[in-house]
């Protein structure tokens, strides 16, 4: 366990810790009140300030350690967890919270191990038991994951989180069907939004566009569990999917960038009908969509909208539900996004090569992160292939940290404009299950999509090819956390394309 050098406080805690091993765990109600209202940089503060009016009792260290890892700082929980733990080895709920450090640092076998140990001490807890149900699921052990989250139910029959771990798991093994019936009956007797949540995924992986974009919209509703998406302060009214009758929609980013350009279709699709859409998009695309010609206006985040220029508003993310979507019409079959003409992104390449693009990591705040990305030397094989010339797609790297077998941009990415003049020269981008991906298939350019063991439910359970983007192959890992075989999939599909390729140029 490393210290922190800047932390006076750790050190002082670890001092007095000393050998023992004995700490009574203590509650601090204030600070879980706080956690409880989602207000975690506050309760980091009011945890250490605790800390120190009790001159460093090691007692603390879990409260915060558990809320520096709700703020989203694994690296810094961890050694205060490391404390808790060692203090009081039987503290359950330091295992707990180091299960919860381990996923988001990608260590999948100490997140099962710490649920493990935690279920050990607490058997007949059932949050625990769908904890480490959720854990088995992303260890690629769906079986074992059902048997933990049965196992909660028996304890506490209809228990929520045990009957979504439950669900989860079953649809994992391929039993959708089953996974839907569960939650359908379950949601009868009770109105719990998070287990709603759980069944607009299951519909969507399953490709029930319907329900699951109805089903949705749960996500309007406040949550102890799950980041509530609250309504943006406008002053017009919000459009339910009637005739806009020549009214202007304005339509507003919600969620990740990916959502937002997956949506953008939609918004499209309107525009193409002679409606007026203008958007409100984060910074990282305001240059992007500025560009487009679909778009009336387009307008920062917390930037000052004027009266005139809309006249009624929706998410990004409820287009697909007030358009209808369900598999078969208003999500585009071609292209719906153009690339921003940038000249200094220029790539220069032998007419002979073939030009790759790759992307291996999203963005840090996605809880998922650790599960979707991959260490860019993972992509060392691709270069065994002659006459490629690999280039970073890859937003904030800078070109001395890249290894010596793929390129640096032109110059530095900033935004998403400069991700797309660069994936508009490429002969294929390779990328994780991030916002490059996305952009890639909304502009009509290929893209080969390294798609994780169950993972996002746009990409359902099988299959090569996706209905988001015709232009789009998903080659998925055949197991959690094996990368090798859709990177070695990549490879003899590179390998052909330039076979191809050259056989074009001799018959030419």
């Amino acid at each position: 366990m490393l210290p922190f050098v800047d932390d006076p406080l750790f050190e002082k805690v670890r001092r007095r810790l000393g050998d023992s091993s004995d700490v009574a765990p203590i509650e601090l109600p204030a600070v879980r009140r706080l956690i409880d209202e989602r207000r975690f940089p506050e309760a980091v503060g009011a945890a250490r300030a605790a800390c120190e009016a009790s001159g460093a009792d090691p007692a603390h260290a879990y409260w915060i350690g558990f809320a520096t890892a709700l703020v989203g700082r694994p690296v810094q929980a961890k050694p205060w967890l490391e404390i808790a733990l060692g203090s009081n080895p039987l503290d359950v709920r330091a295992h707990a919270a180091l299960a919860l450090v381990s996923k988001h640092l990608g260590d999948k076998a100490a997140q099962v191990a710490h649920y493990r140990k935690a279920v050990e001490l607490q058997p007949r807890n059932p949050m625990l038991r769908a904890g480490c149900a959720e854990a088995l699921l992303e260890n690629g052990q769906p079986e074992d994951g059902e048997r933990e989250a049965r196992t909660g139910l028996a304890i506490s029959p209809g228990h929520s989180v045990c009957v979504a771990a439950l669900a989860r798991t079953i649809q994992a093994q391929g039993r959708g069907a089953e996974a839907i019936r569960l939650l359908e009956e379950s949601l009868k007797s009770k109105d719990d939004r998070d287990l709603a949540w759980i069944l607009a995924d299951v519909y969507l992986r399953a490709g029930n566009y319907l329900a699951g974009f109805k089903a949705f919209e749960i996500r309007r509703r406040p949550s102890l569990h799950r980041e509530q998406v609250r309504d943006p302060v406008l002053s017009k009214p919000e459009w339910h999917g009637d005739a806009l009758a020549g009214r202007q929609l304005l339509v507003v980013h919600e969620q990740g960038l990916g959502d937002t350009l997956q949506a953008m279709g939609y918004a499209w699709t309107l525009a193409a009908r002679g409606q007026r859409i203008s958007a409100v998009v984060p910074k990282a695309m305001l240059r992007f969509f500025g560009a487009q010609d679909f778009l009336q206006h387009v307008y920062g985040d917390g930037e000052a909208i004027p009266r005139r220029a809309y006249d009624c508003w929706c998410f990004t993310m409820s287009l697909p539900l007030l358009l209808g979507e369900d598999g078969s019409g208003p999500m585009p079959r071609k292209a719906y996004l153009a690339a921003f003409n940038d000249d200094t992104m220029r790539l220069h390449a032998s007419p002979s090569a073939l030009k790759v693009g790759l992307c291996w990591a999203g963005s840090t705040d996605n809880p998922e992160e650790p599960l979707r990305s991959i260490s860019l030397h993972r992509f060392a094989p691709l270069a065994e292939v002659p006459r490629l010339q690999l280039t970073s797609c890859q937003y904030g790297v800078e070109p001395s940290a890249l290894p010596g077998f793929i390129r640096p941009p032109p110059r530095a990415i900033v935004d998403l404009a400069d991700t797309s003049a660069l994936i508009s020269q490429f002969d294929v981008l390779i990328s994780v299950d991030t916002a490059a991906a996305h952009l890639a298939g909304a502009m009509g350019r290929e893209v080969w999509l390294l798609a994780r063991w169950f993972g996002d439910w746009r990409w359902g359970t099988s299959g090569d090819t996706t209905y988001w983007y015709p232009t789009m192959r998903i080659l998925r890992q055949p197991r959690a956390g094996d990368w090798d075989s859709p990177i070695a999939r990549a490879r003899t599909m590179l390998a052909q394309r330039l076979a191809a390729k050259q056989s074009r140029s001799l018959r030419a």
